[in-house]
């Protein structure tokens, strides 16, 4: 990922010096250097970072502002990049630097390969062969279609399909037609970000347990796009195969764990979902049909769950219209209230998981408001005393307010006029803490159903994500979750090898 020459134009356009970069992602003098002279590319943490910091998305980092939006893009014959699959496929990309494609053209070789070893795929939308040179064999459901030179097949892809080549190879042209990406659908330039940075992480694996096609067709649309690799499926694979056959489009992907139906299932679900967890094998835990209560207690479990002493908390990543910056909104979810037993100590966890998420999605040091209805600490208002004493407390990492009005908390409008100075937080806020889950619920319906905002979801306090999606929410949340649940997966893989996060 080299991006020094782009990195430069944008420093240059939005007038901001090498130094402020250096001293906001706490790089030395060489480290920047080599950067900028393309001798060091810096890891997907440092991309999300410096997309954060200039305000930009990181296909701009990645491409350059030149790409954005371009309606004419040239790709020369030297300029594909070649992929091989079990050594009888090879396959070229014709329009990879078109930003925003609906269509992926390639030209394939095909070459004979053992019977029984071909390649079978499923994925949604269409395609289109037009074969070159040779002969082929095309299997679509079952049914055998041969191509001789100048013919072509059009058919639907979300049926299962393989190629085989009649002779020892053949050559063709292949256009597959997805429809809108999830990067096209999303409005703002921060959660775009925050998908091309999970594109950009390695061998993301999902644990789905008790899949249903509701969260089935979520990972679906996580395995299309880029983000995961691999999906644990437990549960009854009959039953699975009955209820969900139809969205069953990727079974090269999917890891089968199958139990019997009937007596503690959910529970002996759930168990099982969370030992694949512990084990290394998944990054992250997704609630598929069972109840909400069986995964939390899975997870949660003494001897085999995978719970680290912190309380469990639901953070909500929104793009705000008018907001330039992600907000991170925790708890309207999970947890009553945030003081436990009318404890201060009590809230640290919940506002520590939001800082570890932020940085995860990288907002370098993330401003935490402790929201109430007034600035004023008030024995009329005990939790105001609460969040007073939270923030006069040190945090590593991050400066923390409260109590802090929502206005103040995000407008510096606000601030102005109420003459608040000398606050690191008040109108700078990433982070948004509720006192109690009714103002959090509140507030997140309000942002969703009212201005449309786009928003994901992360319960966090385990060794990884948990992933607990509503019937009610959008494909897009869905999507968007699975988004920062990989990205905050990397980070907590990176944070336990002690990694920097440059490569």
């Amino acid at each position: 990922m080299k991006i020094g020459g782009n990195l430069q134009a944008v420093l240059q356009a939005r007038g901001v010096a090498p130094e402020s970069v250096r001293e906001a992602l706490g790089w030395d003098r060489d480290t920047l250097d080599r950067v900028l002279a393309d001798r060091l590319s810096p890891g997907i943490s440092e991309l999300l970072r410096l997309a954060t910091f200039l305000g930009v998305g990181i296909s701009e980092l990645l491409g350059g502002a030149e790409q954005i939006g371009k309606k004419a893009v040239k790709t020369g014959a030297g300029e594909r990049v070649g992929v091989d699959r079990k050594n009888f496929l090879h396959y070229e990309s014709l329009a990879s630097a078109f930003a925003g494609r609906h269509l992926e053209p390639f030209v394939v070789e095909v070459y004979r390969g053992a019977q029984g070893n071909e390649d079978v795929s499923r994925h949604a939308g269409e395609e289109f062969l037009f074969l070159l040179s040779g002969e082929l064999q095309v299997t679509v459901a079952g049914e055998e279609f041969r191509l001789e030179a100048g013919d072509s097949l059009y058919f639907d892809s979300q049926l299962p399909h393989a190629l085989s080549s009649l002779g020892e190879s053949c050559r063709l042209v292949a256009v597959i037609y997805k429809g809108a990406s999830m990067l096209q659908l999303t409005k703002g330039h921060g959660m775009k970000s925050v998908i091309e940075a999970a594109r950009l992480v390695q061998g993301q694996s999902l644990v789905l347990v008790c899949p249903d096609a509701t969260s089935l067709r979520a990972v679906n649309k996580g395995i299309e796009e880029g983000i995961l690799e691999t999906a644990y499926l437990v549960g009854n694979r009959a039953c699975i195969e009955e209820s969900c056959g139809r969205d069953l489009l990727f079974p090269g992907q999917y890891r089968f764990v199958d139990l019997e139906p009937g007596g503690e299932y959910e529970r002996e679900a759930a168990r099982i979902g969370v030992e694949l967890i512990r084990s290394g094998a998944g990054d992250m835990l997704m609630k598929g049909g069972l109840k909400t209560a069986v995964i939390i207690k899975a997870a949660l479990a003494k001897e085999e769950g995978i719970g680290t002493g912190r309380r469990l908390s639901n953070v909500s990543i929104f793009e705000l219209p008018g907001v330039e910056r992600l907000v991170f909104l925790t708890d309207p979810a999970i947890n009553p209230e945030l003081f436990a037993h009318a404890e201060a100590a009590s809230g640290v966890d919940i506002i520590d998981n939001a800082i570890e998420v932020a940085r995860a999605l990288g907002v370098e040091r993330p401003k935490v408001a402790l929201l109430e209805a007034n600035e004023v600490p008030s024995e009329k208002i005990p939790t105001t005393l609460l969040e007073q004493t939270l923030s006069k407390r040190e945090w590593e990492g991050a400066d923390v307010s409260g109590p802090l009005s929502y206005d103040l908390a995000l407008y510096p409008e606000a601030v102005a006029k109420k003459g608040m100075v000398g606050n690191p937080v008040a109108g700078r806020a990433d982070i948004l803490v509720v006192p109690h889950i009714s103002g959090g619920n509140f507030l997140y319906k309000s942002w969703v159903f009212t201005m449309g905002a786009e928003v994901a979801n992360v319960v966090l306090g385990a060794s990884a994500p948990i992933i607990l999606t509503s019937r009610s929410d959008s494909d897009l949340t869905k999507f968007l979750t699975i988004c920062a649940s990989a990205l905050y997966s990397h980070f907590l893989r990176g944070k336990g090898k002690g990694e920097k996060g440059l490569c």
